[in-house]
């Protein structure tokens, strides 16, 4: 999406988690007695680690240059390959930001949903997972008009399943998101008053979902892409504002919980605003496993898509072969080290 941006400076924040380090299992561990966790937010699934962030940071450097500041949240291991003195690095430990009473954490919730205390952070900012990768080059029009977040309005329903590791605890999740949304919105009144950004052409097939859903004087869902999501810091500091006590007791779960609110909140608060440019999310997300696991190697190599998002659905044994792959391929198309690599 090319196009002459008139944003003021774009961050990127990202949290990273060291799913080896012994010092942060054992602490995991014994927190998880105390607290008292579910057996699914303390899945090994979610820690595995793919040792694959040099190739996050390369990713970033050559297809979004554009970037202001690479936020990095950590709860205090490092990479032992990255630049510390990177002029476009900020390291953000979670005692920096969290406020003790929510300490120590290991629900990425919380982390999330408490960015707006990071000061440096720009009130623009785009979130990313550390499994997100841009194959291609963005341009920050994709992300951000005239400082409006650029976003998919698209309606979806909350489907009861479980898949995966944690998803059923999920469901729980994206449900408290929309209670909050219907509180605070009508429904009809938002698509009446932006009815071109909520029915607009560049969703494509997608329109159908919203049509779909049209009877309902309530908002069911959204669909959720599994990708980068452009937000703004004022939005997650009103939310707190007028859900305060809400977004406290969520943030005291110190593990995954099934009262939790997510960082989709924002996202939904700024799309039932009004106050976003309509268009199609890009991407690809992989569920990968050993059927596929070449072919996804494959779309990387090829550069097949703008940003991709791989979550493995493996055995550890399974998993130490994909990831050697899988790195492989990324090393094909970024083998040069980044300003954030020593």
């Amino acid at each position: 999406m090319d196009g002459v941006a008139m944003n003021d400076k774009i961050d990127v924040i990202v949290p990273w988690v060291d799913g080896s380090d012994p010092e942060w299992i054992r602490e995991r561990d014994a927190r998880s007695l105390i607290y008292g966790a579910e057996k699914k937010s303390l899945s090994s699934i979610r820690f595995q680690s793919w040792d694959n962030m040099r190739y996050w940071f390369r990713a970033i450097e050559r297809f979004m240059p554009w970037i202001n500041k690479v936020f990095f949240v950590t709860w205090g291991h490092l990479p032992e390959y990255l630049n510390e003195k990177s002029p476009r690095l900020r390291i953000v430990k979670h005692e920096e930001y969290i406020p003790n009473e929510y300490l120590p954490t290991y629900n990425s919730n919380t982390i999330e949903m408490n960015y707006h205390r990071i000061e440096e952070l720009s009130e623009n900012f785009i979130i990313f997972n550390d499994d997100f990768f841009p194959l291609q080059p963005i341009d920050e029009t994709y992300y951000f008009k005239d400082n409006l977040v650029c976003d998919e309005a698209v309606e979806g329903h909350i489907t009861p399943v479980e898949t995966g590791a944690i998803s059923n605890m999920a469901r729980y999740v994206q449900v408290n998101n929309m209670i909050i949304i219907n509180k605070h919105f009508k429904k009809r009144e938002v698509q009446k008053q932006n009815w071109d950004k909520w029915y607009n052409s560049d969703y494509g097939e997608l329109l159908e979902r919203t049509k779909s859903l049209n009877y309902w004087y309530d908002f069911a869902g959204f669909r959720d892409p599994h990708m980068p999501s452009a937000m703004k810091k004022s939005v997650l500091s009103y939310l707190w504002q007028i859900e305060g006590e809400l977004l406290d007791r969520a943030s005291m779960n110190h593990f995954r919980s099934y009262n939790d609110v997510s960082q989709y909140l924002i996202r939904y608060w700024q799309l039932c605003s009004g106050k976003f440019n309509p268009r199609r999310t890009l991407g690809k997300f992989y569920q990968v496993d050993l059927s596929n696991y070449e072919e996804v190697a494959r779309d990387i190599e090829e550069q097949k898509y703008q940003m991709i998002s791989i979550n493995e659905h493996c055995s550890p044994e399974e998993f130490t072969i994909i990831k050697s792959r899988m790195n492989k391929a990324f090393d094909a198309i970024l083998h040069e080290k980044s300003e954030f690599e020593v």
